[in-house]
């Protein structure tokens, strides 16, 4: 048990059960909201159990982050079988060639295995979970509920959207309250054309999100352009709550030197890191040319860090403007992540080029925000993230324009930072004091 949890018979905790497809050894972004969110829960009055997958073929993983899982949290764990992960390795394409990331395709095997992945498994892969997971959560409530301790919310989240669909199987079993958590766009997903999908399989796509907000109590949003795309719904009215990512002060508070390996800061570069994937619709021509016509004048130079997969395509592309000037790290842990954040002296934030792009956050925005670093944001204008660094006093620009790009980086060098009350507005503590509250309503208002 945390300290600071009241666990007396008098004031016992609310229980609330998270299927979730993204938790520890899982990696990267997908798994960071929800295991912050839990981490804090208790503190709140509410006690989390984890329903998630048992063999899931995560595409990258952190075994780090199960340190952050409390002593005190109940996981159950539902195996899963993901033939598509097999089908993928048919087209050989992993790491930053992976299906749905903006890449050039060629040949009949892949189109076959993306056209089938787009239109037979709806809404995607991971629905073939459904079934085993909606039944191990049926029998988990109904247990809880004999032993004279059930629980009071379920709770989804998605991508992979399919899990909300296992909320809908258990609202109608059960009919506890749910609250299904969007992360990301589901229609609209950008990634989601590279699936050839057909009309009908569109219809089934919106037909799918209409029954999930029809039929869920609160549906949460990450973002004002998500809450946007679901507003299309006529059941949708009341129900959309935004509560977006933010930052631990626990990761943001962690030594900087844990045994990883970092990039320090020289007085003979001005370095400026990227963390997270770079695909060729994160590509930003215009940024490496205005960099490269930096470093040719007499000024201290650029020099670019990626921490994550970095696509050919892309790497071809700096290489062919920044010879020398930038340096790929790979995938690290999230701490090493962090720790390597906090030893650059800009941070760059490449947004997809797509529709739903003008609507995605990332999580890493707010550990930015929190490390009080220069933000350099490269993002389709407008979108829900210029408005949201222009809050926080840091300037956007589009992808292709040198000049304009040029102008970016001028404007980094001097940059004075953000005050203490923008940073703590997003702490993960005050992020989830807002959704105890928000289950706090939804549990009254049930009454």
């Amino acid at each position: 048990m945390q300290a600071g949890i009241n666990s007396s018979d008098d004031h016992p905790l609310k229980k609330v059960l998270i299927i979730a497809y993204y938790w520890p050894p899982a990696g990267g972004p997908g798994v960071q909201r929800w295991l912050k969110f839990t981490k804090y829960l208790p503190s709140e009055g509410w006690k989390p159990t984890l329903l998630v997958p048992d063999g899931a073929a995560y595409p990258v993983l952190d075994p780090s982050l199960e340190e952050e899982v409390g002593h005190g949290t109940e996981v159950l764990r539902v195996p899963i079988f993901e033939p598509y992960e097999a089908a993928l390795s048919l087209v050989q394409r992993k790491g930053a060639e992976r299906l749905g990331s903006g890449n050039k395709k060629s040949g009949p095997i892949d189109t076959l295995v993306r056209w089938t992945r787009g239109n037979l498994l709806l809404p995607d892969p991971r629905v073939l979970w459904r079934k085993p997971a909606s039944k191990a959560a049926i029998h988990c409530i109904q247990k809880a509920e004999q032993n004279g301790k059930g629980f009071d919310v379920v709770i989804t989240t998605g991508p992979p959207h399919s899990v909300h669909l296992i909320g809908l199987d258990i609202q109608r079993s059960t009919g506890l309250p749910w609250v299904a958590d969007f992360r990301d766009p589901w229609r609209e997903m950008d990634y989601l054309e590279d699936f050839l999908p057909t009309h009908r399989t569109r219809r089934r796509h919106l037909k799918m999100e209409g029954e999930v907000v029809k039929n869920c109590d609160v549906a949460l949003m990450t973002s004002k352009g998500i809450r946007t795309s679901f507003s299309v719904h006529s059941e949708a009215k009341d129900k959309l709550e935004l509560i977006p990512n933010g930052w631990d002060e626990a990761d943001i508070k962690r030594p900087h030197s844990e045994g990883q390996e970092t990039t320090a800061q020289t007085q003979t570069h001005w370095n400026l890191g990227h963390f997270g994937s770079v695909f060729p619709i994160r590509n930003a021509p215009g940024l490496w040319k205005a960099i490269a016509r930096w470093n040719a004048e007499d000024r201290i130079p650029i020099h670019l860090h990626f921490y994550g997969v970095v696509n050919p395509e892309v790497a071809t592309d700096l290489e062919a403007h920044l010879p020398g000037q930038w340096t790929n790290h790979g995938y690290v842990s999230h701490k090493a992540a962090v720790a390597a954040m906090a030893e650059m002296n800009g941070l760059l934030i490449l947004q997809n080029r797509s529709k739903s792009g003008r609507y995605a956050i990332p999580g890493k925005a707010f550990e930015y925000l929190a490390l009080g670093k220069p933000i350099a944001v490269v993002t389709p204008t407008p979108s829900d993230l210029t408005e949201l660094v222009k809050e926080w006093g840091f300037p956007s620009i589009g992808y292709d324009n040198a000049d304009e790009a040029f102008g970016l980086l001028e404007t980094l060098m001097t940059h004075p930072g953000t005050t203490h009350e923008i940073k703590t507005a997003y702490t993960r503590k005050a992020l989830t004091s807002r959704l105890a509250h928000c289950l706090n309503h939804l549990i009254e208002e049930r009454r």
